[in-house]
């Protein structure tokens, strides 16, 4: 099924030619890439499906408005200097006339082209042929893992037919708030049934492949972003939620942090040993240690690069058990041992401790009834109490079921996103409900080095420094830490000025390594709904985060220089590039800068405008902050929400700020410790 006219289509067609064309190789081209393009994988029929699995139906009819407008002449000259349609230009032209909107001084002609540019390059790098191989992976030397042949040890609960449950407790999402609470509770003796809007996979189906894991474990598809797309949004949508796909960072939160939990807000707990007992619990549970935190070549880098500097360095703990091997592995040095490097797309060796392997399976083994396929429309208000909730609940052969759900109590742990959602759904209307959604924005660097990286081997996340975390005397800046590389999210997140330059990016993506700058985020956004009650995300930069993140992103370039990188890259989309070699330096380039520190200058001159610099977030929070009082959140300190009794907030949503790191374990023990609180006011 497909939304677009023919005419439409072949706009289409012509925009991801132009992205991604047949180019001529030139020097130091690999021919075998250069030969490939869009239309070899048919990118722009999973364009379309992708756009209609990630769209309303108004915003479709905005996209055929856009496609209508590349193809009239006096729009193309008043935008691009370029009086023909689309379809009817020269591959120059189509070239000139995207740039012309990456660089616009409108935004919306930034957000159309951030549109077409992430789903074009990641599809034609990620979509996989016939053969199951694809072209340009020989190229890269990429290999996604073997599958395996490991029995699923849950079986969800069948919904086959409209129906009525009874249950202790429905709770709603299975991620590091949920899963942790359905344990906790069944452990007590409760009657739990946990509903989940993802599906449920396990080890045999976490085959590594970017475009269906993408699909399967990643809310849109991984297309999740903000409303004006400045900012793409990694969030859970499987069974164990983000816990399950996750890079398995297991950071304590900060003491500093929870003192101002406790000062701010109220919510004292945050600092008592009942609190921190909770912590150690999660901790031993789910196995985090440093002792499986070895270091690959990325993170190596990071820690030479800072070393060099004199910046902090710190190993991050990790939530694995078999993760690192030293009789595994099918490289050597830094790789030895290593024997995966996919997380993200799910731990096909079980090594990953998230709820899935945890929490879920306790509450799973001690009777919970685990419904996958669930969206909880609303819950069921009655004399100011919930008493359960209405869901969809979608079945293995794509039927829709209505399902009534009568619970003595609530808990809502769908994440930031869609926790708030469910809650406005259901007639809440505290002011804090959605407000204060912070991102822990991240902005990515590269570096490229004379030996290979491989950044889909080995531990993705074990080293971060934490130098620049205070900035503002607060606890507010930003961590550096380093991210796992694929070729079809390599290809989302880098700058695209023509389509031979970032085929020649991709074409050395081997070799490449890159920081993250995460930044804890001052001030926030906001979730509210649409017309159809689902959640749009409203977020930009704060003056205050911007600034730090430019600090973050000049420092991070720093230590890539002194890592020895001969290639870096900050995340602009005008694509500013400087080579501390002069032998390295690219035939091809037009701007070649005297001094690093003048090519530091022009990165702090081009600035942080929406859509001109790749910007992504991986950890949502605070969306219905716990306070003391209703005037400063929207549940109490234990949890439940001011506005309506037995119900309760259990996940990233609850937290009163960004915790500045990782936050896996922040919401977990935040869980474990609500979970306390619930089971101490309610019997069973």
């Amino acid at each position: 099924m497909t939304f677009l006219s023919a005419a439409e289509q072949r706009t289409l067609t012509a925009i991801c030619e132009a992205f991604a064309p047949i180019l001529t190789p030139e020097r130091g081209d690999d021919p075998r890439l250069f030969a490939l393009h869009a239309a070899q994988f048919d990118t722009a029929a999973h364009v379309e499906n992708a756009l209609e699995l990630i769209t309303t139906t108004a915003d479709q009819g905005q996209i055929k408005i856009v496609l209508a407008a590349l193809e009239n002449p006096l729009f193309n000259q008043i935008t691009a200097g370029a009086a023909r349609g689309f379809s009817a230009m020269s591959p120059d032209q189509r070239e000139h006339t995207l740039r012309a909107w990456a660089f616009s001084a409108v935004p919306m002609a930034r957000q159309v082209f951030q549109m077409f540019k992430r789903l074009t390059l990641f599809l034609f790098y990620a979509v996989i042929p016939e053969n199951g191989v694809h072209p340009a992976w020989e190229v890269m030397n990429y290999h996604p893992p073997a599958p395996v042949d490991v029995p699923r040890t849950m079986t969800p609960f069948t919904i086959d037919a409209d129906t009525s449950l009874t249950t202790d407790a429905l709770i709603v999402g299975s991620g590091a708030g949920g899963g942790v609470v359905a344990g906790e509770l069944t452990a007590a003796g409760w009657d739990v049934i946990v509903a989940e809007k993802g599906g449920y996979y396990a080890e045999r189906d976490f085959h590594g492949r970017e475009l269906d894991s993408m699909r399967a474990l990643y809310d849109k598809g991984g297309s999740l972003a903000s409303k004006d797309l400045s900012m793409s949004i990694l969030a859970g949508n499987t069974l164990g939620g983000g816990t399950t796909i996750n890079w398995s960072a297991s950071l304590r939160t900060p003491d500093s942090v929870l003192q101002e939990w406790a000062d701010d807000f109220g919510f004292t707990a945050a600092t008592t040993p009942a609190y921190a007992a909770s912590l150690d619990a999660i901790m031993a549970r789910i196995n985090v240690s440093e002792v499986e935190s070895a270091v690959n070549h990325m993170n190596c880098l990071l820690e030479i690069g800072a070393q060099k500097l004199g910046y902090s360095l710190a190993t991050i703990p990790r939530n694995t058990v078999g993760c690192y091997d030293a009789n595994a592995g099918d490289e050597g040095g830094a790789l030895a041992g290593m024997r995966c490097g996919f997380c993200g797309y799910g731990c096909r060796y079980g090594a990953k401790q998230g709820t899935l392997k945890t929490y879920l399976q306790d509450a799973h083994d001690r009777g919970a009834r685990i419904i996958v396929g669930a969206y909880v429309e609303k819950v069921i208000v009655e004399r100011g109490m919930a008493t359960g909730a209405f869901m969809r609940v979608t079945d293995s052969a794509g039927h829709v079921h209505r399902v009534t759900v009568s619970a003595k109590i609530v808990v809502v742990a769908a994440g930031s996103v869609h926790t708030p959602a469910l809650l406005l759904r259901s007639g809440l209307r505290n002011k804090h409900i959605g407000a204060h959604l912070h991102l822990h924005p991240v902005a990515p660097l590269y570096g490229v080095y004379d030996q290979p990286m491989r950044g889909w081997k080995g531990a993705p996340m074990s080293r971060l420094s934490a130098q620049f975390a205070d900035l503002d005397g607060d606890g507010y800046g930003l961590r550096l830490e380093v991210a796992p590389l694929h070729p079809g999210i390599g290809a989302l997140v880098s700058a695209w000025q023509s389509a031979r330059q970032h085929r020649r990016l991709m074409n050395q993506i081997e070799y490449l390594s890159n920081i993250l700058v995460l930044v804890r985020d001052k001030k926030g956004g906001r979730v509210t709904l649409d017309k159809q009650g689902a959640p749009v995300i409203d977020y930009r930069l704060s003056p205050i985060d911007a600034h730090h993140m430019m600090i973050g992103i000049i420092e991070g370039l720093r230590i890539l220089h002194a890592s020895g990188a001969r290639e870096i890259a900050s995340p602009h989309v005008s694509y500013r590039v400087y080579y501390p070699r002069p032998d390295a330096v690219p035939y091809h380039v037009e701007n070649v800068y005297s001094s690093f520190e003048a090519y530091l200058d022009a990165v702090r001159a081009e600035g942080l405008r929406p859509n001109r610099f790749a910007l992504l977030s991986a950890h949502q929070m605070s969306t219905a902050r716990i306070a003391h009082t209703s005037a400063l959140g929207a549940v109490d300190p234990t949890g439940q929400t001011y506005e309506v009794k037995n119900l309760y907030v259990t996940d990233s949503a609850a937290m009163p700020t960004p915790s500045g790191v990782n936050p896996m374990l922040t919401i977990m023990g935040l869980a474990h410790y609500l979970a306390g609180q619930i089971k101490a006011r309610h019997r069973v």
